[in-house]
């Protein structure tokens, strides 16, 4: 027997299968990026008490343990993204942190695993420069560097990172990642610094377990967590490290929050010349 499908019902499936795909929860073409969504937010007066909880399914990390980490804010003192110290000038964090956005808009704050840290130190920032083929195509080259105003003071808490220059991860490796983001896709950010390991993952099994083929190459890295853990909102510009504690990945995107599907970095290596390059070539005297 013929069934007769009217519009309406042929839409209602089609809705219904998209919701099941993996990329229904990326950011999508056309969507605020993550630094442009939030760049006018304050800090809501109840999230002084709000739970710990942040990268989906992360642990809270040990003071001082990550002290090349520094939370990007706004002026308004919220947080927006995570991003790297690379020389006591120069932060590197995701270009849809930033893209669109005013350097005098910007603070970088460093030394704390608490953004919510009113006596940390902050930095404004006088430059950004992001790739010039971001998102060209969708999820590529989202890298960009930011030089702050002044140099940063280097101690105990707060100093740069080894960048990894040569690609040698091996699948199976294990790489861990921490940020300020909410423990759940949509949630509110917490205060302290969460981190969570996984394992490396090449990327042709990237592709395949994302049912995607056009956003993920070998200027990424990808790292699968086990079911519950994950980068989530607000995890974006932050550090993926590998045991020696260099720098192989800058948080790009996945889908959140820790629902087993592998989560996209931006692979240091890959970006190793441009990053050295952009810094000499705007250094000032």
């Amino acid at each position: 027997m013929r069934t007769r499908w009217n519009f309406t019902g042929l839409l209602g499936l089609l809705l219904l299968a998209l919701q099941e795909l993996p990329s229904e929860a990326m950011r999508l073409r056309g969507e605020p990026l993550p630094g442009l969504a939030n760049v006018n937010r304050t800090r809501p007066a109840e999230l002084a008490d709000a739970p710990q909880g942040r990268i989906a399914g992360g642990t809270t990390a040990t003071e001082g343990s990550w002290p090349w980490i520094v939370t990007i804010q706004n002026i308004y003192s919220y947080h927006l993204c995570g991003g790297i110290i690379i020389n006591n000038r120069y932060i590197l964090t995701a270009a849809s942190c930033v893209a669109g956005l005013r350097a005098k808009n910007i603070l970088v704050v460093v030394g704390t695993s608490d953004w919510w840290d009113l006596y940390a130190i902050y930095y404004s920032v006088e430059q950004i420069h992001v790739h010039c083929n971001f998102d060209k195509p969708l999820y590529h080259n989202d890298i960009a560097i930011l030089r702050v105003a002044a140099d940063i003071e280097f101690n105990d808490v707060t100093t740069n990172i080894t960048l990894a220059d040569i690609d040698e991860l091996q699948e199976g490796e294990k790489l861990t990642f921490a940020g300020w983001g909410s423990s759940e896709a949509m949630g509110t950010y917490g205060r302290y610094l969460q981190e969570a390991s996984g394992t490396y993952l090449p990327v042709d099994e990237c592709r395949e377990k994302l049912q995607n083929y056009d956003d993920v190459d070998l200027g990424h890295v990808c790292v699968q967590m086990d079911a519950g853990k994950g980068a989530c909102h607000g995890d974006t510009g932050g550090p993926l490290i590998d045991e020696q504690q260099r720098l192989v990945g800058i948080g790009n995107w996945g889908v959140p929050c820790g629902r087993g599907y592998p989560d996209v970095y931006a692979r240091a290596a890959f970006y190793h010349d441009w990053i050295r390059t952009t810094i000499n070539g705007c250094s000032i005297s």
